[in-house]
């Protein structure tokens, strides 16, 4: 009798992402992420005496799913490529170096929609922006507001930049740039889906890379509410803060009030010292 030959299961078929991504440049196709595999997962983690379940998410890292990317996929993918299953790809320097977690705030929710960009599509450095400008509402006991924030910072033309960037307002400037030269992060990016726990995390903004980008143009203090009006004078006369030092200190309300304290002008009468001592409580209120 002859024996059965053997043979191993064919290999998946290969993705065409150029024939599903025609509007993508070649750059962009080809910027895939080198972390495909579950260690690349717990490496990011780290150390579990360590870990303290604030890795990806707000709360506890159970309330979304952060996987590693299939090799070869590209940024700009979409849930054609996932066989339907929605998602969104997240640059892992922006988790660790800046501290963002999931699900995001109504506020970065609504920034994103603004904007019409999706969370990759972000310069790091502008994450930055964004985390440290919650947090400096936070200090001063108000929610982050989209008005607000664009009052600040517009949308600058890409260029040849695939991502997009803030820029600074004139006259307006609150916070540094977080590097100077932010190298290293391209390539290392994670697949977050949903989970179980929370099946809206993903809803409200867009997930996948857009290639029409909304420009923003500054918003006038006139074109704002008296309240907004007053928290823009408040922000502004504190100053230029250093982001990196803000980021640092989120979870340290001390130092936080040093920090800021030291720039602060009677004129922000809003921020007690009292006040300030519980901004780390207040502010996962705020920003959802």
């Amino acid at each position: 009798m002859a024996r059965t030959k053997m043979t191993a299961n064919p290999p998946p078929p290969r993705v065409n992402y150029r024939a599903l991504y025609p509007w993508a440049f070649d750059e962009l196709l080809f910027e895939c992420s080198s972390l495909t595999s579950m260690k690349d997962w717990r490496d990011h983690i780290g150390e579990p005496s360590v870990y303290q379940h604030r890795s990806f998410a707000r709360r506890d890292d159970v309330d979304i799913s952060v996987l590693p990317c299939t090799p070869g996929e590209p940024v700009c993918g979409d849930e054609r490529s996932n066989n339907g299953v929605p998602f969104l790809y997240f640059y892992q320097t922006v988790f660790k170096r800046i501290g963002m977690r999931l699900p995001f705030s109504g506020f970065e929710k609504e920034l994103l929609t603004e904007i019409n960009v999706a969370p990759a599509q972000l310069h790091p450095n502008n994450w930055a922006f964004v985390k440290a400008f919650g947090i400096l509402c936070g200090y001063f006991s108000q929610p982050p507001s989209v008005d607000i924030f664009l009052h600040f910072f517009e949308v600058k033309k890409q260029g040849k930049s695939l991502w997009v960037s803030f820029s600074s307002i004139t006259g307006r400037v609150i916070l540094s740039l977080f590097q100077q030269s932010y190298k290293g992060w391209k390539g290392k990016f994670f697949k977050v889906c949903y989970s179980e726990h929370d099946h809206a995390a993903l809803d409200g903004f867009p997930l996948y890379w857009v290639h029409e980008v909304k420009l923003t143009k500054p918003k006038s203090l006139d074109e704002l509410p008296s309240i907004d009006r007053e928290v823009c004078q408040i922000l502004a006369s504190v100053g230029v803060l250093d982001t990196s030092i803000l980021i640092s200190r989120e979870y340290e309300a001390e130092a936080l009030t040093r920090y800021i304290s030291t720039r602060t002008t009677p004129f922000n009468y809003l921020c007690s010292a009292s006040t300030c001592f519980c901004f780390v409580h207040e502010l996962s209120a705020l920003l959802m």
